[in-house]
């Protein structure tokens, strides 16, 4: 069958149309998903049947002049996924430890946070802990490192371009 026929039986809301939509784009919006919510693979099936349901919902919607079937079917996928994500992080936010004091998601942050710290070097990555992290000023967080608050700002633009490339270059992988 090919895509035309598909989509008119999708929009007539032919269920055995859903069905072969399922077998010949499944492994589509599967790889989308797993790629969106890597971190959470407990959510892939409601991911999945979410966006399902929003291309049998939405087929009308579809537009051949703006993008291929399969780009659109990915792109709800992803969106899709992105929306159960920003609730599980939210859920996350939340959710508090046995002693109420620390929130599970700020322990993860803090580890993601040190992981990408560690990318700079010693000098830059202590300034940078200093002023986001400890709350200091810059002006506190050069003398606390005997170097001059300009040359901390330096530093810490520095650092960010850097950690924004390497952040560019991670996501293109």
């Amino acid at each position: 069958m090919d895509n035309k026929d598909l989509i008119e039986r999708l929009k007539k809301k032919d269920e055995d149309a859903l069905y072969i939509f399922i077998e010949d784009y499944g492994k589509i919006l599967k790889g989308v998903i797993s790629k969106t919510l890597w971190k959470y693979p407990n959510l892939w099936e409601e991911a999945m049947n979410d966006a399902l349901l929003s291309i049998w919902q939405n087929i009308k919607y579809f537009d051949p002049s703006r993008s291929t079937f399969k780009n659109w079917c990915a792109l709800v996928a992803k969106y899709r996924a992105i929306d159960i994500l920003r609730k599980e992080i939210k859920f996350e936010s939340l959710r508090l430890d046995e002693d109420s004091k620390i929130v599970d998601s700020d322990l993860s942050s803090n580890l993601e946070i040190k992981e990408i710290l560690s990318l700079l070097n010693d000098e830059d990555k202590k300034l940078f802990e200093n002023i986001f992290i400890n709350g200091l000023s810059y002006k506190e967080a050069a003398s606390k490192q005997n170097i001059s608050t300009a040359n901390a700002y330096k530093k810490v633009s520095r650092g960010r371009n850097f950690l924004k490339k390497w952040r560019e270059s991670f996501y293109e992988k």
